[in-house]
């Protein structure tokens, strides 16, 4: 990432949505923390990562304020791999992600969370990176053909992730297998899609998303961020994770439902919302077009409070304690107070 990013250097970690507050880090943020510093080989045991971190000789900041999006808990580091997302002229950056739990971006603090992610960087060095300089891929197809498939593109990616691969070339067989078993893999690419989008396009928005404590959303020419208490998210859980605590809303891949798909967009993935009956609000088939605006197709902190109606963010449910891992999958809802300050702010 430091070869690509401007102004990351060997001791930034970036995390997901606004700055942290004083106090420590919410246990799965602490946990990807150190599996970053393992990842960098800055320490030789996590142990002496987290005492690295205690010390403060690493710098914590919100991924976005740098162009790049995060998933859930997971921590960016200087030399982890990240797609390259763009027009040519203007870039934004989202981390390769490993595949099933154990992962980093569930906050786990399990090792394998290291050894797979160096596993899928010395792939993306060896054969990605080629096919991908070679032939870029048109992320605007592969979306069209997710939302054609049932996919809402940020929880449900099984067909985004087949419609990625498919532009894929040259790929050695375990490599395209190893993806192809981890549908997960083209969610970063989709969150840097949207990411691009809020930073670049004709949006009020400039970035948005969870760091387990407070959800925020930041105006365009602005630094400051403006956030709420995060809530955890709204979704029934894995038969095995019933009855654990969920972390307040947590990750950038919100900027995915601010820019219409997502949350916004369960119209086209069914069985979503077959899975979430009982849990969704009673105006899901006219919610997206309460809140986003007709010309941009972005979620609209004016339409927002105009109609009282916030945006529906799908996101992943994390543990809180100190395992973390994925408890389940579900959405989240900010409080319109949220939308009524940026309104105020945007006013000003």
């Amino acid at each position: 990432m430091g070869e690509v990013v401007p102004d990351v250097h060997a001791r930034s970690l970036l995390h997901a949505g606004p700055p942290y507050a004083e106090g420590p880090l919410p246990a799965p943020v602490h946990n990807a923390a150190i599996n970053a510093v393992l990842f960098e080989r800055l320490a030789d045991n996590a142990k002496d990562a987290a005492a690295m971190l205690e010390r403060g000789d690493f710098r914590l900041s919100p991924a976005q304020d740098f162009g790049v999006t995060t998933p859930l808990a997971q921590v960016v580091s200087a030399s982890m791999p990240v797609f390259v997302i763009g027009d040519g002229d203007r870039h934004v950056y989202a981390p390769l992600v490993e595949g099933a739990p154990p992962a980093l971006r569930f906050g786990s603090p399990d090792s394998r969370c290291v050894g797979n992610l160096r596993l899928h960087a010395r792939f993306a060095a060896m054969e990605l990176n080629d096919s991908l300089a070679k032939h870029p891929v048109p992320l605007a197809s592969v979306i069209e053909y997710a939302l054609a498939n049932g996919n809402d593109c940020h929880t449900l990616t099984d067909q985004a992730n087949h419609a990625l691969l498919s532009h894929l070339s040259g790929l050695s067989q375990s490599y395209r297998t190893l993806l192809e078993k981890s549908p997960g893999f083209v969610l970063p690419v989709l969150m840097g899609a949207c990411g691009w989008l809020l930073r670049y396009g004709k949006s009020a928005i400039a970035a948005g998303g969870g760091n387990g404590r407070e959800f925020g959303l930041r105006l365009k020419s602005q630094r400051h961020w403006l956030t709420t208490v995060a809530e955890p998210p709204t979704g029934p859980r894995f038969p095995a994770q019933v009855g654990k605590t969920a972390l307040g809303a947590i990750g950038d891949s919100a900027v995915i439902d601010l820019c219409g798909l997502g949350g916004q967009a369960l119209n086209c993935a069914p069985s979503l919302v077959s899975e979430w009956r009982g849990l969704l609000p009673d105006d899901l088939e006219s919610r997206h077009a309460t809140v986003l605006d007709a010309d941009t197709g972005i979620v609209s902190p004016a339409e927002v409070v105009r109609h009282r109606t916030p945006p529906i963010i799908n996101l992943a449910l994390v543990g809180a304690d100190q395992e973390g891992g994925i408890l389940g999958k579900g959405f989240y809802q900010p409080p319109l107070t949220l939308f009524q300050q940026l309104t105020e702010r945007m006013a000003q």
